[in-house]
């Protein structure tokens, strides 16, 4: 049946999205809350030291009589470290004539002398959101795999390639520090054959019990002080975790996944211990270390209190402010990021890893 109307020259479109409400955005990656694996240090912006004070020698001899008290020639021994923190910013631009007009959901000024200028609270607010999650991404990947020393993998290192090395190369991170403590023998570690795998597929063919393997060889290992202070944790990459939940259900023991309190399901832990999932190590390894074949050391677990790890700061307010700005000499909107960032792995017989 023929229709009255022919519109065989009239170009037809779909309805576009035409606010944000109707737009699916890609989701943010899963990452602890800063707070949930660390400690935040504030007021560090120059180099400054870290005092550790040891305890005092054997002490304690049967009296020799006579008014003769034992003399003790002990000290209590000072080592240091010292936060050096680095000065990270970046700069973001946008130019709002740079929306093509045809795509609704990016609202221009209807006046022609605010085109530049003139941006909706919901474009600011959308924008906003985007900054505040890569900055937490940046600290995270800096306080983790910051390397002073990083180099490319054409060049003897493990940095991905074609990824510029200036994005490590500002502090030396936690994994560097653990590095270096376990080749001086004063951090105790696990080894995970598999990370030594020659292909992906040799790296992700975990053992079936290696999670398990892992954190209890770290809670035996770490020394007595570091297991009885308060805020002891495991964090893990999220490959671990899921070998360990792998582990719970074909023992039948999934019953232990979870417990639900007034709503609220429990954390997983492991014989009491709360267990942190690091999905930004998984994302970082996998996105900036990999050889081509394999990558660098993608199963790691870290057994220490979060007073041990702290990260350290100016101010932490800075470690989520943004200063938004619009410039109208050259018509762009201007985003700028800053903060003073450390990492301090501070008392190596206070934790345990696993690599």
């Amino acid at each position: 049946m023929a229709a009255l109307i022919d519109l065989a020259l009239l170009t037809l479109n779909p309805q576009e999205a035409l606010s944000a409400s109707e737009a699916v955005f890609e989701k943010l990656y899963a990452k602890p809350a800063l707070d949930s694996a660390h400690i935040i240090a504030t007021g560090i912006q120059m180099k400054t030291q870290i005092p550790f004070y040891g305890q005092f020698g054997i002490l304690g001899k049967k009296s020799a009589g006579s008014c003769n008290v034992n003399a003790a020639t002990v000290a209590a021994v000072a080592t240091q470290k010292y936060w050096d923190p680095a000065l990270i910013n970046f700069r973001l631009t946008h130019c709002q004539e740079d929306i093509n007009q045809l795509f609704k959901m990016w609202k221009r000024a209807e006046s022609a002398l605010a085109t530049w200028e003139e941006m909706p609270n919901e474009q600011v607010a959308f924008l906003s959101d985007l900054t505040i999650d890569a900055t937490l991404e940046s600290i995270l990947r800096i306080t983790s795999f910051g390397d002073t020393g990083a180099l490319a993998v054409a060049d003897g290192g493990h940095i991905t390639d074609g990824v510029s090395i200036l994005y490590f190369t500002m502090i030396d991170g936690f994994w560097d520090q653990i590095f270096t403590g376990v080749a001086a023998g004063t951090l105790p570690r696990y080894t995970i054959n598999e990370n030594s795998g020659a292909t992906y597929a040799n790296q992700n063919n975990l053992a079936a019990d290696r999670a398990l393997l892992a954190m209890r060889a770290l809670f035996n290992q770490i020394d007595p002080r570091g297991r009885t202070q308060p805020g002891l944790v495991f964090q893990m990459t999220d490959s671990l975790y899921k070998n360990w939940l792998d582990y719970l259900e074909d023992k039948s023991l999934a019953f232990t996944l979870e417990r639900t309190e007034v709503g609220k399901v429990t954390q997983m832990s492991y014989r009491g211990i709360p267990i942190v999932v690091r999905y930004d190590w998984d994302r970082n390894i996998l996105s900036y270390m990999d050889t081509g074949t394999a990558l660098h050391l993608p199963h790691r677990m870290w057994l220490t209190p979060l007073n041990n790890v702290p990260i350290g700061t100016s101010d932490e307010s800075n470690l989520s402010d943004l200063d938004m700005f619009y410039d109208r000499t050259v018509k762009v909107h201007y985003t700028d990021v800053a903060y003073y960032i450390d990492a301090k792995f501070l008392e190596n017989y206070m934790g345990a890893v696993a690599y």
